[in-house]
């Protein structure tokens, strides 16, 4: 029994040796309008695992990438190029990019920054999207990819207490 066991745990660990973590990273656009409404940018994905949800530009590091000055995977530079790839947005300046939200766990790694892209431009879709669209954040829909609505909900409260803040510093 115990030995049968002890098998099974080293099966087990070899096959965990064989699973490669997955790191990836992308960019929630946003903007207001005249009203001060927010809206999000999301495009509606081509090809599967998410096929026929909505989505942030995102994907997962490549090594060409490469590495912060921390000696860490460079997710900004996974966020910029995959922006690029997916909606030919260019982010001319990675300090553009504010971390909003992060996942880390023992096999999947993703962050996510935000980024304003002023006066709601119109973006196009580009091969991994079927349609590129802007969202009130009170509207996103209902067939979004898992962790789009916990991706806008911390840029919400992102915005909420940068004007708490402001206010304070008013009084």
């Amino acid at each position: 029994m115990l030995r049968r066991r002890h098998s099974r745990v080293v099966h087990i660990l070899k096959t965990l040796k064989a699973v490669r973590a997955y790191h990836g990273a992308g960019i929630l656009f946003w903007d207001k309008d005249s009203q001060g409404k927010t809206s999000v940018l999301l495009g509606l994905r081509t090809y599967n695992p998410q096929k026929g949800q909505w989505s942030i530009p995102a994907g997962g590091w490549e090594e060409t990438d490469g590495y912060d000055r921390t000696g860490s995977r460079d997710y900004r530079q996974t966020a910029i190029r995959e922006t690029w790839e997916e909606i030919r947005v260019k982010v001319e300046t990675p300090e553009e990019l504010t971390f909003l939200w992060g996942r880390h766990l023992p096999f999947f790694h993703f962050v996510v920054y935000a980024c304003r892209l002023s006066g709601r431009r119109n973006v196009i879709r580009y091969q991994e999207f079927s349609e590129v669209k802007w969202f009130p954040v009170e509207a996103i829909p209902a067939n979004s990819v898992g962790f789009v609505k916990s991706q806008v909900a911390a840029l919400v409260r992102q915005h909420h207490t940068a004007q708490v803040r402001e206010s304070i510093g008013r009084t």
